[in-house]
């Protein structure tokens, strides 16, 4: 693991929002997804720049080989 990863390791280690996140994500037992970059990015950001970026958007990105209905995508969105 290169420093930059433990770094940014770290920084989500101790952040109570992400965690939530994170755990939220999670929980919904998605098979290959991740929370985009755009949230990770700011929380990097913030730390350089001693700020804080409201949260205005979460993208999370899935890909369910055996369900690629609109139906279940807009109920996942509900959550």
């Amino acid at each position: 693991m290169t420093t930059y990863e433990k770094q940014l390791l770290e920084m989500i280690k101790h952040d109570s929002y992400l965690l939530s996140i994170l755990r939220a994500v999670q929980e919904l037992n998605l098979t290959d997804c991740w929370v985009c970059a755009g949230l990770i990015r700011n929380k990097v950001w913030d730390k350089l720049h001693n700020t804080t970026t409201p949260v205005t958007d979460i993208d999370v990105i899935y890909f369910d080989p055996s369900d690629l209905s609109w139906e279940i995508e807009k109920e996942l969105e509900k959550t």
